[in-house]
């Protein structure tokens, strides 16, 4: 009888101690996944701070609002493609804001986080239809319909150059500063 209580009293300290460290492993793990999506996100938060220090951009509520998009990095490349990070600026055809929206897009261009959002929605869309970065750029800047129209990039000189200045700063970042978010590099 003494033997049996020992035996059951030592599974079950060894039952408790493989929960405990269990537990302990698992807590962690976790803690180590936290950590890392948090160098990551800060990774990728000081590119999105060079690239507007490039543009000599150092406003806080459009750093914060390109930081909510799906591709922070991108999304700061297109804005200083786009409108040298001006949140005033108007095109010639009438696009306005930091993104360049047309007017149909967004009513309250100067609504410096609806102009990201909305911008940054649109690219997304752009991503998804054409599956290329180079196309969905060039959708961004000339329209949907003109680069299925062309079958690529269009002949505009206007999109070429703007296709051609994206692509470089992304190549820049991607080589100098690798980007963490995979879903767009593999579109490049």
């Amino acid at each position: 009888m003494v033997l049996k209580k020992n035996i059951f009293k030592f599974f079950t300290l060894v039952f408790m101690t493989l929960i405990l460290v269990g537990t302990a492993t698992y807590y962690i793990c976790e803690f180590n996944k936290i950590n890392q999506l948090k160098k990551e996100r800060q990774a990728v938060s000081d590119k999105v701070t060079i690239i507007m220090q490039l543009y000599h951009c150092n406003n806080r509520k459009i750093h914060d609002s390109i930081m909510e998009t799906f591709d922070p990095v991108l999304i700061a490349i297109v804005i200083g493609v786009e409108s040298e990070y001006r949140s005033n600026a108007v095109s010639a055809a009438g696009c306005r804001g930091l993104m360049q929206l047309s007017p149909d897009k967004l009513e309250d261009w100067r609504n410096v986080q609806k102009n990201i959002q909305t911008g940054s929605e649109y690219l997304a869309e752009q991503l998804n239809r054409f599956g290329s970065l180079e196309l969905a750029i060039a959708a961004y800047n000339a329209g949907p319909a003109s680069v299925s129209k062309y079958k690529g990039v269009p002949p505009y000189s206007e999109t070429k150059e703007y296709v051609k200045k994206a692509k470089l700063l992304s190549l820049a970042f991607d080589h100098f500063l690798p980007w963490t978010t995979e879903r767009v590099r593999h579109l490049l």
